[in-house]
């Protein structure tokens, strides 16, 4: 895959693998790539994994590379990638064998809940903790890739209310 430099939106460096940079690029379309070196003996960095969420991405660094990833702590909370919770497992069978996983991803006081395929954002709705409440604030459908299942549905509202429960919480608010 070649990038040329006028698609590079932004490029930073998420941790280390095998002695060496891990670097995330973003293009401007939304895209990230990680780059890094899979092996001690490699000459030249290689894409690592991909993907349309940034935080995701790295996630799927330290899944594959376990140990050998280190991520680097953050110098601010605006280069925090945010805690991310695996929720896959509330999806039913059909989607998971299709390669779609669940995550919830909390940054300070906000928090994501996105449903992912391939590297690919299906679903989106983010949400802002304000005093006892979650507020869903906004949320993404990319129509042409999301099937409209009540089962698909159903895993991301027990997402969203194992969140609420999590953090002690006692209401949820629509505000999409």
């Amino acid at each position: 895959m070649d990038i040329k430099p006028n698609e590079v939106e932004s490029v930073s460096v998420v941790g280390t693998l095998n002695g060496d940079d891990v670097k995330i690029i973003k293009t401007h379309g939304g895209f990230h790539l990680a780059v890094g070196k899979k092996n001690k003996k490699s000459k030249k960095s290689e894409v690592l994994a991909g993907g349309s969420h940034k935080a995701i991405v790295a996630h799927q660094i330290q899944k594959d590379y376990g140990s050998d990833y280190q991520p680097i702590l953050s110098k601010s909370e605006h280069d925090n990638l945010g805690k991310i919770e695996d929720k896959t497992s509330y999806l039913n069978s059909d989607n998971i064998q299709d390669g779609v996983e669940l995550y919830a991803i909390t940054k300070n006081n906000k928090v994501e809940f996105v449903l992912y395929k391939r590297g690919l954002t299906l679903c989106k709705y983010g949400a802002e903790i304000k005093s006892d409440s979650l507020i869903l604030k906004n949320k993404y459908f990319n129509k042409s890739l999301i099937k409209k299942e009540m089962a698909t549905a159903n895993a991301i509202a027990r997402a969203i209310e194992d969140k609420v429960y999590e953090l002690n919480l006692t209401t949820i608010e629509k505000k999409v």
